[in-house]
């Protein structure tokens, strides 16, 4: 099967046949994907050891490389949420936020950095218009109300987010998608896969992620997408608790323009018209709503989560 870095991925079972899974993961693809990989990896055992699975063994020839990692016991958040109990979902959200809160903690560093979260998504745009070529639309009026583009909008907050700082920074996983995400309820352990987007950067990337890595989970079952936003919500109260004891002012403000941003890259991905519409229009919103705000005001700025999450 395709794995999201751009590779082929299988798992290696065991040679004796018996029933016990999968014992590793081989990864074959591009040497700079699979470089950025095994680096991430190393980089995690290093920083904050037993989140990151091993590396058994690592081949390079030519512009094409393989990978063995150690497949790891457990079942993914994704798995999770949508098919196991609701008091193992819980534990699991438990486990994980006391997980991110202790890699927060540790490795935290006093360098403030930028995201450049409208960077980002001005990069994935031209792959969201090859998707989606209907989101690609110039300004116009409205009974004489200027409506600008969304790329307008974009710009703007381009510019806006230069004076927009994160007061600290700590290392992040980068690609924080709920099928990145493993927790074994044994060893009552959480694990991360994928860490080829691994660095230090602001912790708001990775919440931001996540959330939206929950809404986009393409679930028509009205009682599974209310758990869903429900724990959208419950990792949110989770992020800005830990924000306001980290003195982190402008959490909320970030907040937006990481969720905007994923948003609206994350329509790529989806083929439902009405879905990627839904995002779009969420994407929109939030650049909006942050132009409107003086940053000086920024730590009275309130998302309303529960719309934006709405089941």
């Amino acid at each position: 099967m395709a794995g999201s870095a751009g590779s082929a991925i299988s798992g290696i079972s065991n040679p004796k046949g018996q029933d016990d899974g999968y014992v590793a993961i081989f990864k074959d693809g591009k040497k700079r994907k699979l470089k950025e990989e095994r680096e991430g990896v190393e980089s995690w055992h290093e920083i904050y050891p037993g989140l990151a699975p091993k590396i058994l063994s690592y081949h390079k020839r030519g512009q094409s490389a393989s990978l063995l990692i150690e497949h790891l016991a457990g079942m993914t958040f994704e798995h999770i949420l949508l098919r196991e109990s609701q008091s193992l979902l819980n534990k699991t959200m438990g486990h994980l936020c006391a997980t991110l809160e202790s890699v927060w903690r540790e490795t935290r560093s006093k360098k403030k950095i930028s995201a450049n979260y409208m960077q980002q998504l001005a990069r994935r745009l031209p792959d969201v218009y090859k998707i989606h070529p209907e989101f690609r639309q110039s300004d116009s009026q409205v009974c004489g109300l200027e409506i600008p583009s969304f790329e307008s909008l974009l710009k703007r907050t381009h510019a806006y987010e230069a004076k927009l700082k994160a007061p600290f920074s700590v290392y992040i996983h980068g690609d924080f998608n709920v099928d990145n995400i493993i927790y074994d309820p044994l060893a009552k352990r959480i694990n991360f896969i994928d860490l080829h987007r691994s660095r230090y950067m602001d912790y708001v990337q990775d919440v931001s992620v996540f959330m939206v890595s929950n809404y986009r989970l393409q679930v028509l079952d009205a009682p599974l997408r209310r758990r869903i936003m429900q724990m959208v919500q419950s990792f949110y109260r989770f992020a800005r608790k830990y924000a306001i004891k980290a003195g982190d002012e402008t959490f909320e403000l970030r907040l937006a323009l990481g969720l905007a941003r994923s948003f609206a890259t994350s329509t790529r991905f989806i083929l439902d018209k009405s879905l990627a519409r839904a995002m779009m229009l969420r994407a929109r919103y939030l650049l909006e709503r942050v132009l409107e705000t003086d940053p000086k005001q920024a730590a009275n700025f309130r998302l309303p989560i529960k719309e934006l999450f709405i089941a």
